[in-house]
């Protein structure tokens, strides 16, 4: 025996050892370092994976266990016909019975884990999580690990393991088209050359890897593309990586994880070790064809979805409906992710709830998002995520900062008396940008960083009339700062009648990029605001103020501003939705009447009511189209005497004006209140503790997403945490932001007003069983004590959010009740 041998007997026989001990200090220590008061300990699974032979050990092959969960490779022919290909039961044989079949193995030695034995398709998610720590508990024994899983959901399941599987040691995922038994089977030839590429070693540190029919894919980028042939994986776009050739592993290009060998970045953040198994969310995939409805993505968020993915047309696109069903969405929280469903192809930009899928496929993306989700709830970390560990570009080293074109500047393109719009150019790299820093200067912390696709920001909630300095620096993938760019902007005084007035931003027409954003206006009339990733192509925007009217005006209405047609250069709806805003002529509004956009239909030749925001003289409505727009004045029947414009005839009229002299709740500056508007998290506890009128100093906020709490409401949430009425999520957050539920908002008033929830309660409401476990108890209290009542149909509806003048409506009951 060589050194060599000599050297792999003893690493042979000390690794098993070795693997004991890392693995009960692995899971102590890990167990031990969580808080308490984050988040229950995880409790790891443990497998049963078999010690090396004796045999193995004093092989100078390397080792390689095959850890099966059954499909097709597994399945045996229904009633004995070996020449059906497709009558037959997935997941019959046992793998050891399956290797022992095989000719002895020349290039290894192989050892089997029965993980599972069943078709791809029935696997859970959670027990994709065990099956992840199986493959890293084996790896910490054997060299290289395949495994086997049925076909039709196996890319999936590789892409969970390549982003989860924590060794760099080779996994290589494998199955079969064809069961075991019939003729022309192709599983035992997979299932041999898969040992072979496994004990190569040549896709170590290249995550996971897929291989039948003799070719080799990265798990990323591969799809399944027939539901019958023996080639049915492909790679589009990219290509394969290698073949297996009697008797070579030929490996012909890297994959960007591969080019990472060896450096800290290689491993995901994806640690399952670090989560439960039921912290893995909900995420669906919603499927665009044409004139889709929304009713499937607000079926998903009903039914829970944390996130959910679009297959859209050509480069992502949606309909009109699931856009603003899209929209709901993301104002109740969920995250979404776009791709196309052409089955190549790179989808690019992405802002406001919605993430670019760069060229994943919808179900990787799905795996992508839900992985993210389990680990974070902050949009930014996680479209981070997308852009870095989902892309896996090729990254080449950073060696200078970010420089700026000569003659650079900061830019303020529109300025309100709270408000103040940053622009700047593009900056370069000699790799690329990564993302841009705003600060006020003075400052450590930005205010913000956007991502390399935005070149422009707005800074909100400042004072009229101040003078505001402020500092734009571009990063790149290593960190490094550019020089910065400054400059100074005052906020806008208001108006003596209340009106904020409005710097315009540049006139004419503007060419905006792909996945940019821009902003263009007509002298102070009107302005629209592009956001980054609302169009996949290059756009040309114009706007054109109708001089004369003609039939698009009738005799009895009140045009408030002028029309404009608005063009883009390009045909189909927007994949985010565009801002525009029209300065309107306020004398024209009386008393009981308000200003709304409308946008004229070319097809019905009538114009459609939009609605809109107004703030003094400007009001601002959102569209995933363009057309014809005008502001006209419309009534809205208000009450004489109101103070609050949108709350006459509104069933909560009379709570609103209670809540608003209590004190604890008041209109916008605008002079409405929205009482349809949805509440969120931080919000509500600032309502609830202005009710309460809590004195003294709150607890010291430990939520890890603490700095997402606006300063506005820092107060009220540390009181209410002291009171008890808060406790945050299990993942330690408290998600400021997020809409409040008809059940979260139950039990916070429920702790508020000290009733003791009742035990295995039945709430009596028509959806009962739909009511959390947790929050039953709190439900039926505030309900039988008339605080919180059910919606139309005697239901609850316990994951519907609840709105302002619910609020305010179920507060000034719990005031009342406590007399």
């Amino acid at each position: 025996m060589n050194i060599l041998s000599n050297y792999k007997a003893v690493r042979k026989l000390v690794a098993p050892l070795l693997v004991l001990a890392l693995l009960g200090t692995l899971i102590t220590g890990y167990v031990g370092s969580v808080r308490a008061e984050e988040a229950p300990p995880v409790v790891l699974p443990r497998f049963n994976i078999p010690a090396l032979s004796e045999a193995h050990i004093a092989s100078p092959l390397p080792n390689v266990i095959v850890v099966a969960t059954g499909g097709t490779l597994a399945g045996a022919a229904r009633n004995g016909d070996k020449t059906n290909f497709q009558s037959y039961a997935a997941g019959t044989y046992p793998m050891a019975d399956l290797v022992a079949q095989l000719p002895t193995h020349k290039t290894a030695d192989v050892s089997t884990f029965q993980f599972g034995n069943k078709g791809s398709g029935s696997y859970l998610m959670q027990e994709l999580y065990d099956l992840s720590l199986a493959v890293d508990a084996a790896l910490e024994i054997y060299d290289s690990a395949v495994v086997t899983t049925g076909t039709d959901t196996m890319e999936e399941i590789a892409y969970f393991l390549d982003l989860t599987v924590r060794s760099e040691k080779p996994v290589v995922v494998t199955g079969a088209m064809r069961p075991w038994d019939v003729i022309g089977t192709d599983g035992p030839a997979n299932l041999y050359q898969a040992i072979k590429v496994a004990s190569s070693n040549k896709t170590k540190w290249f995550g996971t890897v897929l291989m039948l029919n003799d070719i080799i894919h990265a798990a990323r980028e591969v799809t399944k593309s027939n539901s019958h042939r023996m080639d049915t994986f492909e790679t589009p776009m990219f290509g394969v990586l290698g073949y297996v050739d009697d008797p070579a592993v030929r490996i012909y290009r890297l994959n960007a994880r591969a080019l990472k060998a060896g450096h800290a970045d290689w491993a995901t953040p994806f640690d399952l070790r670090k989560i439960a198994k039921t912290s893995l969310p909900a995420v669906e995939i919603a499927y665009n064809y044409q004139e889709a409805g929304g009713g499937a993505i607000r079926a998903m968020v009903e039914d829970g979805a944390k996130g959910i993915v679009t297959a859209g047309t050509g480069a992502g696109g949606i309909s009109s409906k699931m856009s603003a069903a899209r929209s709901e969405a993301i104002k109740k929280g969920v995250i979404f992710v776009t791709t196309t469903r052409t089955g190549s192809g790179t989808i690019y930009g992405g802002s406001n709830g919605i993430i670019a899928g760069d060229n994943l496929n919808p179900q990787h993306a799905r795996i992508m998002l839900m992985l993210s989700l389990a680990f974070s709830s902050d949009f930014n970390t996680i479209k981070g995520w997308f852009e870095t560990v989902g892309t896996q570009d090729i990254t080449v080293e950073e060696t200078e900062p970010p420089t700026w074109a000569p003659n650079s500047k900061l830019t303020s393109t529109t300025r309100t008396s709270s408000d103040i719009t940053l622009q700047w150019p593009q900056a370069q790299d000699n790799v690329r940008i990564a993302s841009y820093a705003i600060y006020k200067v003075g400052d450590s912390t930005p205010i913000a960083k956007v991502p390399a696709s935005s070149t422009s920001y707005v800074v909100s909630n400042l004072s009229s009339g101040t003078l505001y300095s402020f500092v734009v620096k571009a990063i790149d993938g290593a960190g490094l700062e550019s020089e910065e760019l400054t400059a100074q902007f005052r906020t806008n005084d208001v108006s003596g009648n209340g009106s904020p007035t409005v710097t315009p931003p540049p006139a004419g027409e503007v060419t905006i990029q792909p996945g940019r954003a821009g902003v263009l206006g007509l002298n102070d009339e009107i302005t629209v605001s592009v956001p980054s990733g609302a169009t996949s192509e290059q756009m040309k925007l114009t706007i054109e103020k109708l001089l004369s009217t003609g039939d698009l005006v009738g005799p009895t209405d009140t045009l408030a501003s002028p029309i404009f047609e608005v063009l883009k250069s390009i045909s189909g709806n927007f994949l985010v939705p565009v801002s525009l805003s029209f300065k309107f002529d306020t004398s024209l509004v009386k008393e009981g009447q308000k200003a709304s956009v409308f946008y004229y239909d070319e097809v019905t030749k009538k114009w459609v009511e939009m609605g809109g925001t107004a703030s003094g003289n400007v009001i601002t409505v959102q569209s995933d189209h363009f057309t014809k727009f005008a502001v006209f004045v419309v009534g809205d029947g208000a009450v004489p005497g109101v103070s609050l414009s949108d709350i006459g005839s509104h069933w909560a009229e009379a709570f609103i004006k209670e809540a608003v002299a209590a004190g604890f709740v008041k209109g916008y500056t605008d002079g409405t209140f929205r009482p349809n508007a949805t509440v969120t998290r931080e919000e509500f506890a600032v309502m609830l503790m202005g009710a309460l009128r809590t004195e003294g100093a709150g607890a010291d906020l430990a939520f890890s997403d603490k700095s997402s709490i606006r300063a506005w409401a820092q107060e009220a949430v540390a009181k209410a945490v002291k009171a008890g009425i808060i406790s945050g999520y299990p993942d330690g957050t408290f998600k400021p932001g997020a809409t409040i539920t008809r059940s979260e908002m139950a039990g916070m008033l429920a702790k508020a007003m000290k009733l003791a929830p009742t035990t295995n309660a039945v709430t009596g409401f028509a959806d009962n069983k739909d009511i959390p476990a947790w929050a039953t108890g709190a439900v039926k209290a505030v309900a039988d004590k008339g605080i919180l009542t059910g919606r139309s149909g005697n239901k609850f509806a316990p994951k519907e959010t609840a709105t302002r003048a619910e609020a305010v409506t179920v507060m000034i009951k719990m005031l009342k009740a406590e007399k």
